[in-house]
């Protein structure tokens, strides 16, 4: 049987995150979170000029921007002259800094905090990345993945 694990020893250290600085663009986010891809992250922890944890941005945010570069309009149904104009829009796009497409890190968890309260937490938000902080500065994140693998583990007896 395996021994349940607390939220600090779950919790990822930033020096493992992908980190980008709040001005950073979304061309730069992509190429970091393909670079990423390979450790098996999904998101990307954002940073201000002091160095604090201001937002996540994840790819499932990368690919509603990316999304709304199409607009509302089939690429099938375009003329060929327009094909030029939804590259510049998508060129456009990739130069905007992350900062206007991060969802702000407003839910937290604490690393005394138990592993239940941080799954609620994601679950209310809808987080699959969730900020943990040691006194008041941030510590790492936990991921929802695992999570549920130690709150399933705990359940099926594992």
């Amino acid at each position: 049987m395996m021994r349940e694990k607390n939220l600090r020893e779950l919790t990822l250290p930033l020096s493992e995150c992908p980190l980008m600085p709040h001005w950073g663009t979304l061309k730069e986010a992509i190429v970091q979170l393909n670079v990423a891809r390979e450790t098996g992250h999904d998101a990307i922890v954002i940073f201000d000029e002091a160095y604090r944890l201001v937002g996540i941005l994840s790819q499932r945010d990368i690919l509603k921007e990316l999304d709304a570069s199409r607009g509302c309009v089939d690429e099938k149904d375009l003329p060929a002259s327009w094909d030029h104009q939804l590259r510049e829009e998508t060129a456009e796009r990739l130069s905007r800094p992350v900062k206007d497409l991060m969802v702000k890190a407003a839910a937290t968890v604490d690393v005394s905090d138990s592993i239940l309260d941080a799954s609620r937490i994601m679950l209310q938000e809808g987080a699959t990345l969730l900020p943990v902080l040691e006194r008041g500065k941030a510590f790492g994140v936990v991921r929802l993945g695992d999570l549920f693998y130690q709150i399933t583990n705990a359940i099926l007896g594992l």
